[in-house]
């Protein structure tokens, strides 16, 4: 039996069975087994050379797939896509990168404590993920991360800090990009070497409750409030959401009730 290695931009895909063992069998000049979908196992001579995968997208795409896509415990099933978007994400981060690199120095913006928030909760989530092995844990809490730091509009400082700590975070998976990260942030010395980050306790407190709101059983809306704040400020909020008033539509509140930290339910 012979085993045919087809290079990871050959198009196969309109090919019939027929076809594609026609074909096989042409190439090779014997019998082709063609085999469903499997995960890597040298038992089914299936295993995809290392060497491969990071000659054609570096050693930080392979490690960073490999861990991403399942428990360590369990088979890798091997795709070039899923290659392909690990390293399409690592090109995105570089990219967030130059671009927080870029800023002015004195750049004021918006969301600071929000900002800090994220990045200890990023910190609690990939240490956990981290320490108990679950890597494709702590790498699913990156991808949100690096989501949110796209998308904030801090100040500067505050960019420069959450990106520099995204680069400590990726390290243990994808040491090269880290380091060059780090140092294009401003870190001091090499990434590796640098602390372990540790989430301030005071940031990962929710200080805020988003609550949904029911109108006669439906849900239709949804508010961000203060943890503490009293019944009837929320009622308030509450009934002028843009949302409910367009459900309303004018019509009388027979009853709202409060359910703190829970749900608002709107009779009408």
């Amino acid at each position: 039996m012979a085993f045919l290695r087809v290079d990871h931009t050959t198009d196969l895909s309109e090919l019939n069975e027929d076809q594609l063992q026609a074909l096989l069998l042409e190439t090779a000049g014997t019998p082709i087994e063609i085999i469903p979908s499997a995960k890597m196992s040298k038992s089914k001579k299936n295993v995809v050379d290392p060497k491969d995968i990071i000659a054609a997208y570096g050693a930080d795409t392979a490690r960073w797939f490999v861990m991403s896509d399942s428990p360590p415990e369990r088979d890798v099933e091997w795709t070039s896509a899923g290659a392909e978007a690990a390293f399409r994400h690592l090109g995105r981060v570089w990219t967030l990168s130059s671009r927080i690199g870029d800023m002015p120095a004195d750049h004021q913006g918006e969301g600071d404590d929000d900002l800090r928030r994220a990045v200890a909760r990023a910190v609690q989530d990939v240490t956990q993920g981290i320490e108990s092995f679950a890597f494709n844990k702590a790498i699913a809490k990156l991808y949100e991360f690096t989501s949110t730091l796209s998308k904030a509009t801090a100040s500067t400082p505050v960019m420069k800090e959450a990106m520099r700590t995204l680069a400590q975070l990726m390290q243990p998976m994808t040491p090269h990009i880290a380091e060059e990260v780090w140092a294009y942030q401003g870190g001091v010395g090499l990434c590796a070497q640098a602390p372990w980050p540790k989430a301030d306790p005071a940031l990962l407190v929710e200080d805020r409750v988003t609550l949904p709101i029911q109108i006669n059983g439906k849900r239709r809306a949804e508010i961000s409030v203060p943890k503490d704040m009293v019944a009837a400020e929320v009622e308030k909020i509450a009934l002028s959401d843009e949302a409910v008033v367009r459900f309303l539509a004018g019509q009388p509140v027979r009853k709202i009730i409060v359910v703190p930290g829970r749900i608002i339910n709107v009779v009408v």
